[in-house]
């Protein structure tokens, strides 16, 4: 990333009293701040901005700075309070004292209290600092750290200076919080291309777009038995455990989980027509996988593995927002939903994995099997059913 030079002292101080869309980018926002930094004279060559994030599974994004690589952004999940990475740091101290902590680094490593200062100290730092930004939140505590080869360190003079850019650091780094915030939970409650679509404004209630795409419909086997013998606190983490094992493939095959109802779940793959017969075989491949996955994860104390039917289908859906004005919902309708809920609850009496016509018919011959034609529940047309070859004894005769 290349970062245009303030020019002046009294450029870097406006950019910092100033708002610029840019900024909300961590990386583009610490890039700017150690350029306006060095330009004023102080000498920076390695630094730390620390940025809590409201998610369900990140604590926050940790952007590391060095005068050889630039910025390098890591997301810490919230198990991190527990290792090495946050424990015995001055990371951990700021988060208790809340005031900003200094250590003069030409001393003997014994008296250096955390590994990371003996680290910076090995490789030529003289100095370290770290500024918290000013926050009323009990566990919320976001900072910026400094570490310098400058000989004698930081005087006493940069230390203010640096004191005083981070005033109006800590409000730009609060919008970039929020912007994190807003992006990483509207993709984790409606999914990366749903929450982009909303930030962009694209849809509005009752409007979205036509567009073709497979179908994945799938539903947790037994679940209404479990659920009758089991409390809401020990179903949860089962339902956790099936999610994940389920879930992820169908996002590492560029799948979009709109809805988890209950214990099914609804995805889409919108269709890319330049390839579409790798593309089903991707889907296929995801099927399979989340049954691997289920198959050899066994949940603890379960003694045998969780089962799901996996229905995909082919068609055309409307793709937008409805609901009602204050509560609206992202996902998708139309005839072809209906139809793949409909396939999936075949599975119950058949195989794990059932494939309509549509879908089958853009894989490679003998990819799949007919293993029957149905009418299904409430739909007008039949449906040749198909499914893989490992599940059947042989192939049906049609």
């Amino acid at each position: 990333m290349t970062i245009q030079a303030f020019g002046s002292h009294q450029a870097f101080k406006t950019w910092l009293s100033t708002y610029d869309p840019a900024d909300q980018q961590a990386d583009v926002l610490m890039e700017r701040f150690i350029s306006g930094v060095t330009d004023y004279g102080i000498d920076i060559y390695r630094a730390s901005m620390w940025l809590p994030t409201a998610h369900p599974e990140l604590w926050g994004s940790q952007i590391i700075w060095t005068a050889t690589n630039g910025c390098t952004l890591y997301r810490r999940d919230h198990s991190i309070t527990s290792t090495s990475t946050f424990l015995n740091t001055p990371g951990e101290a700021v988060h208790k004292s809340r005031q900003a902590l200094q250590w003069k680094l030409d001393v003997d490593e014994s008296a250096l209290p955390y590994p990371l200062l003996k680290e910076i100290k090995q490789e030529g730092g003289t100095d370290y600092l770290i500024v918290p930004f000013h926050t009323d939140h009990k566990t919320e505590q976001p900072w910026i750290t400094f570490a310098t080869q400058q000989h004698d360190g930081f005087s006493p003079a940069h230390i203010q200076a640096l004191k005083d850019f981070c005033v109006p650091l800590s409000w730009k780094a609060r919008v970039a919080m929020a912007e994190m915030a807003s992006r990483s939970l509207l993709s984790v409650y409606l999914g990366k291309n749903a929450a982009q679509k909303v930030i962009a404004g694209e849809f509005k209630r009752g409007t979205g777009e036509r567009i073709h795409s497979i179908i994945w419909f799938s539903d947790l086997r037994g679940f209404t038995e479990l659920a009758d013998a089991k409390s809401g606190e020990e179903v949860t983490p089962i339902l956790d455990h099936y999610f994940e094992c389920v879930s992820k493939p169908i996002e590492d095959h560029n799948g979009e989980i709109l809805k988890f109802i209950g214990d099914a779940i609804l995805a889409i793959f919108p269709l890319n027509h330049a390839n579409l017969e790798q593309q089903c075989l991707d889907v296929l491949a995801a099927a399979t996988t989340a049954l691997s996955n289920l198959e050899n994860n066994l949940f603890k104390g379960q003694d045998k593995p969780l089962k799901t039917g996996i229905a995909l289908h082919l068609g055309e859906v409307f793709y937008g927002n409805i609901g009602g004005s204050s509560r609206l919902d992202f996902t998708v309708i139309g005839s072809a939903v209906n139809e793949a809920a409909r396939i999936e609850s075949l599975c119950k009496t058949t195989y794990p994995i059932l494939a309509s016509e549509h879908f089958n018919q853009h894989l490679p011959e003998n990819t799949m099997v007919y293993i029957s034609t149905q009418r299904l529940r409430g739909v007008q047309k039949q449906h040749e059913i198909f499914t893989l070859p490992q599940f059947v004894s042989a192939t049906p005769t049609q």
